[in-house]
């Protein structure tokens, strides 16, 4: 019988851009090792790491370290509005860490 036990939990991911997904690893400062096909990624700060299967739709982490599951979600989220920001003539002006604001024209 095992001493201890290591609880993970899965949970949807779905990602769409997998550039985004590597802008948003980047911007957390994180590393991230990755499969030749690019459909699976570790990530993570330090040696936490959150296991991503693309095809699946899934991410895999121990249940003590979903936070760094969300921050990945907010940071992935971050750099899609930017995009779409970006691709509709809008600019991104930041407030806080969970807050922005759109604006026309030139910051």
């Amino acid at each position: 019988m095992p001493c201890y036990q290591v609880q993970t939990v899965s949970v949807e991911f779905h990602v769409a851009h997998v550039d985004l997904l590597e802008q948003a690893v980047r911007s957390l400062g994180w590393s991230s090792v990755v499969s030749a096909d690019r459909r699976r990624w570790t990530v993570g700060p330090y040696m936490q790491s959150i296991a991503i299967d693309l095809d699946a739709g899934k991410a895999d982490v121990r249940i003590d370290q979903r936070i760094y599951l969300n921050q990945l979600k907010r940071a992935y989220s971050q750099q899609a509005v930017k995009l779409a920001a970006k691709l509709g003539g809008w600019q991104l002006k930041s407030l806080t860490a969970t807050k922005g604001q759109l604006l026309r024209g030139v910051l």
